[in-house]
């Protein structure tokens, strides 16, 4: 049935019946036999509507009513188990009722009813809990809130001890429990560490490291320690797992049985091909195969996927599904793949997961691959993998397909999820070939989103605008900015137009007067897909999250009786990760009691730079944690990485002896987990002050890299300080005094590193050097574990290594850090040894070398064949090439040229975004005759990269006016300043989308990153009036 006639089913009943119903389905539960783990995921919704019914029918849920209610508790959301009644959670058989399901509950459905529970006056404070109340509520004690579970006394815990070691406990939570049981005597031994089960993980490393080090290691530890790696308890890249992977790496991996083997499942990049060697190459691929494995370093990958490709008959079906290994791709791997027959159906799935998750030089290789398998089994590539051409370059797409041959097998092309200047190509190419009206129009499926603003516009005056803008709101694959733009510059046009019907994302993105204008239904639904598509919020400019968070506000004061004046613990919850984004007086509004209890989830939220003080001001409240400077470890443990809201200043007055190493690593590898999240990368990118996330970091790790005091010598790190925090948190002269044997353990995390500053490699490689010598017989996997350290090998040394291998090669043209002469001798040593001129390379080969592109002179740029440059264009348009303006320009007039896309003239929006950041290379002449249409098609990156004094000279104040919402966000402060007052008039109109209130406003401090200086400067030339005036 449809969810809403289940709801209108449920609530039309009897009360009476469906007790009666409620009470039948209890008692003949087990032989209904309903099995949820294989649910689709429509039937667990349509559970989900229908507990929410039963829920809703009755205003004040009884014991003995959730009793027969508790078989659907699985399915109960987390907002209808905080509205049940405080008294009912205190309920012995309500809470035997919890505990009977709670293996069936998700971590979001315990907090809640944990949360509710202590909602109860009933309770009392933790330490005055009793043993039999303990017991009651035993599965949800491991979702208490970290501040309340830290209440918790040696005499509560004693008992529950081997509980708590066979649960999920998390670190925070584990570390306290152990502190609070062996506060005085922590002489552990092996046989009482292997009973406290996952708890054993959260000892201090130093306290475990004697019991790994022992021969031999004792398996029981060395299996849990590693479960608990693999289940994400611990940090894979630690000091723990570095000591554990020295551990284990001796034991013969051929000798394991398969649990024991199952358990090192996390630690297996850390172990390495010398570990794995031993395995049985078909052992191997069933290993690396399993779901869920972290990815490997690109020089273990490289060994590993070498072995099976040799020993193995490899196939594409079991590529797909080595996602670790895929960072050590390359050629000969790809060479070496045995084709069975090839067929859309059984291979499309297949490529369309793999093809997105490789990165761009990878993505080439692999596809020059298909296309010479295709070819070899006499298959035509647009008949046969139509699911291919979403990731053939537009160069390429231009020559295969035209508008008839499109129109006529339309239905194998309308859904397949095609770029935007892909999109833009097939819909001018279909226009071409046949008049695309408003009906025809719908037909067209994903392509229907590269229509042009000029065909909405014609169409808007033929047809009902209403359903016109319903239907390009819900476009598959989204509305591009330009379109957007488009639309809502007709929208203005009608003041009077009825926006409920849009859907919830397009409603999100629309200008904040418009937002203003939502009825509380559409917010509502807005606010619920935010909740969903969180990362798409983040991207949103400032000034939009800020009024849709403070919109959200408006419509819990509606929806759930918001108290005057403040935001308690229901309203906080609905926020959710929307709750950092309020303004600073909403903020100021938040239950402090309530944000305690939620410490857990705020940890998981992106917190604005300019939030950051106001987080702060929360946390250091008298009503919370008080000053920094009377913090303990345990209220460290607590706030995590929300530490980084504190000002650099906070951190140092925290005291040395809190911050210990321990402390500091458990801090750091929760951020690191963090901002390898979805959610943490894109807030990372989008709403994180770099530098001033830096001076916080140093300021924690102080106590751990520098001398303690002037009689202390300045600390040498080994390979477990590194890995206990980051190499570049160490200096060029601390790192050069390494011992040699814990440099080489270290190498391939260092190499990772791409933070370390250029004094820093060099002292590095210097101490490494004789270790590799000879460079010129470096294999591939050394020169990959070497990383970011090949950039600061010698012209000579750079010319004689070989770095022919294009999988090695692909790496190193990704990396940022090369200086002039160092890519002028890569790129020689290259093609000398590859035997090879400019004019000969292929697309693949342009495409690997990615930033060493900058390596070859203007006369070499201008021999590259054009058409392969076109090409590769696809896979070299995220990179900010090093190059100087000149070469930038060489390469964009290949692109230019007839067998590439042509003269610039005749480019539309499609090339532009094809080709990326490229874009920002064309010379001034053709940047200022850019029209409209062009202008849209350049991406965001393109025109952050455009120098400066280019920007302000090629681009008038009516071309940026052209530009849309992301594309000026991305502005820089540099760029800025050098535009004149019409220019940064016109650009601001255009970021705050005509809004001209709003504009003025942020003039003075777009980007945001000036606001602080502007501040400064406003208020000396006050101070400077004011004392002339005296």
């Amino acid at each position: 049935m449809p969810r809403e006639s289940i709801r209108t089913l449920v609530m039309s009943a009897e009360k009476d019946a469906v007790k009666r119903f409620l009470s039948h389905m209890h008692q003949s539960w087990d032989q209904l036999h309903v099995e949820t783990t294989q649910s689709s995921q429509r039937e667990l919704q349509a559970m989900e509507t229908m507990t929410s019914a039963f829920i809703h029918k009755f205003p004040r849920v009884t014991p003995d009513l959730f009793v027969d209610l508790s078989q659907f508790i699985p399915f109960m959301s987390v907002s209808d188990i905080m509205s049940f009644p405080t008294s009912l959670m205190v309920n012995t058989s309500v809470l035997m009722a919890i505990r009977d399901h709670s293996t069936e509950m998700k971590s979001p459905q315990k907090q809640a009813f944990v949360k509710r529970l202590l909602q109860s006056s009933v309770v009392g404070d933790v330490p005055s809990w009793p043993p039999n109340f303990l017991s009651s509520i035993l599965p949800l004690l491991p979702h208490l809130p970290v501040s309340q579970f830290q209440q918790l006394t040696s005499d509560q815990l004693s008992p529950l001890v081997e509980f708590l070691g066979n649960t999920s406990l998390d670190g925070t939570r584990g570390r306290h429990v152990l502190r609070t049981l062996f506060i005085k005597k922590r002489n552990f031994t092996s046989d009482n560490i292997s009973r406290l089960g996952v708890l054993a993980c959260y000892l201090k490393p130093e306290e475990l490291r004697p019991f790994l080090l022992a021969s031999p290691v004792s398996s029981a530890l060395w299996q849990q320690l590693a479960l608990c790696v693999s289940e994400g308890l611990i940090s894979a890249s630690g000091r723990l797992s570095l000591w554990l992977v020295q551990a284990v790496r001796p034991l013969n991996a051929s000798t394991l049985p398969p649990p024991a083997l199952a358990t090192l499942r996390g630690l297996l990049p850390q172990l390495g091909a010398s570990f794995l060697q031993s395995l049985p190459s078909l052992q191997l691929l069933d290993l690396l195969t399993q779901p869920g494995l972290p990815s490997f370093s690109p020089a273990q990958a490289f060994q590993i996927l070498s072995k099976i490709s040799q020993d193995t008959n490899l196939t594409m079906d079991i590529l797909c599904r080595l996602k670790p290994l895929l960072p050590g791709l390359s050629p000969a791997v790809l060479r070496g793949i045995h084709w069975s027959e090839i067929s859309g159906t059984t291979h499309c799935q297949c490529w369309s997961t793999l093809l997105p998750a490789l990165k761009p030089a990878h993505r080439a290789m692999l596809h020059k691959a298909l296309q010479e398998a295709l070819a070899s089994n006499s298959r035509n590539f647009t008949a046969q993998l139509q699911c291919l051409l979403p990731f053939v370059p537009l160069r390429e797409l231009i020559e295969v397909l035209d508008g008839e041959t499109f129109l006529r097998d339309m239905s194998l092309y309308r859904d397949l999820p095609w770029s935007p200047q892909q999109a833009q190509l097939l819909f001018k190419r279909t226009h071409q070939s046949e008049i695309i009206t408003r009906d025809t129009v719908e037909d067209l499926g994903h392509i229907a989103g590269g229509m042009s603003c000029d065909w909405l516009k014609l169409w808007t005056n033929e047809t009902d605008f209403s359903e016109l803008l319903q239907f390009v709101s819900e476009l598959p694959g989204g509305v591009r900015p330009a379109l957007r733009k488009c639309v809502v510059e007709e929208l203005r046009q009608r003041p009077e137009e009825d926006l409920d019907g849009i859907s919830p994302w397009f409603a999100a993105e629309l200008p904040v007067n418009l937002i203003e204008s939502l009825s509380n239904t559409s917010l509502t639904a807005v606010l619920a897909h935010i909740q969903q598509h969180f990362v798409d919020f983040i991207k949103l400019p400032r000034h939009k999250q800020m009024a849709l968070a403070e919109k959200t506000i408006t419509v819990l004061g509606n929806s759930q009786g918001l108290a005057e004046g403040e935001l308690r613990g229901a309203s906080v919850d609905l926020l959710g990760p929307l709750l950092p984004f309020l303004d600073r007086d909403t903020l100021g509004l938040v239950d402090r009691g309530a944000l305690g209890l939620r410490l857990d989830e705020l940890r998981g939220y992106c917190l604005p730079w300019d939030t950051l003080k106001d987080m702060a001001a929360l946390l250091t409240g008298r009503d919370l944690l008080g000053e920094a400077s009377a913090w303990t470890v345990g209220d460290v443990e607590l706030v995590g990485r929300l530490l980084f809201t504190l000002s650099p200043k906070q951190i140092n007055s925290i005291p040395l002896v809190v911050l210990s190493a321990d402390t500091v690593e458990e801090v750091l590898a929760g951020q690191w987990r963090w901002e390898n999240s979805d959610v943490g990368q894109v807030c990372a990118s989008q709403c994180v002050d770099q530098h001033g996330q830096r001076e916080r970091i140093h300021s924690l790790i102080r106590g751990v890299v520098r001398a303690q005091s002037r009689r202390r010598k300045v600390p040498v790190p080994s390979c477990g300080d590194i890995r206990g925090t980051f190499p570049s948190a160490w200096t060029a002269n601390q790192l050069s005094r390494m011992a040699g044997e814990e440099l080489r353990q270290c190498t391939e995390v260092i190499g990772q590193d791409a933070s370390l500053s250029p004094d820093r490699r060099r002292a590095l490689w210097v101490k490494l050097r004789q270790a590799y010598s000879p460079v010129r017989g470096l294999r591939p996997e050394q020169v990959l574990g070497l990383g970011c350290l090949v950039t600061e090998l010698g012209e000579r040394e750079l010319q004689d290594t070989n770095l022919t291998d294009l999988g090695v090669l692909a790496y190193l043209g990704a990396l940022t850090d090369w200086s002039p002469k160092k890519m002028r001798a890569a790129v020689v040593g290259v093609m000398r040894k590859r035997k090879l001129k400019v004019e000969q390379l292929g697309a693949v080969e342009v495409a690997s070398l990615g930033h060493l592109l900058c390596g070859f002179t203007l006369s070499e740029i201008n021999r590259l064949d054009p058409y392969n440059l076109s090409m590769a264009a696809l896979f070299l348009r995220e990179l900010a090439l090093p190059c100087s303006e000149q070469q930038m320009e060489a390469l964009t007039a290949r692109l230019s040229s007839p067998q590439a896309f042509g003269p610039v003239s005749t480019w539309g929006p499609e090339v532009f975004t094809e080709i990326g950041t490229l874009a920002a290379g064309l010379e001034d002449m053709v940047l200022s005759a850019l029209v409209q249409e062009q202008v849209e098609g350049l991406i965001p990156d393109a025109i952050a990269l455009i120098p400066p004094t280019k920007m302000a000279v090629v681009f008038s104040a009516v071309q940026l006016s052209w530009l849309n919402v992301e594309q000026a966000w991305v502005v820089t402060e540099k760029q800025w300043a050098e535009l004149n007052s019409g220019q940064r008039h016109a650009l601001g109109l255009v970021q705050y989308e005509g809004d001209v209130l709003l504009e003025h406003r942020g003039r003075n401090v777009a980007p945001a990153t000036r606001s602080a200086d502007s501040l400064t400067v406003c208020l000396l030339s006050l101070c400077c009036m004011l004392w002339q005036l005296s």
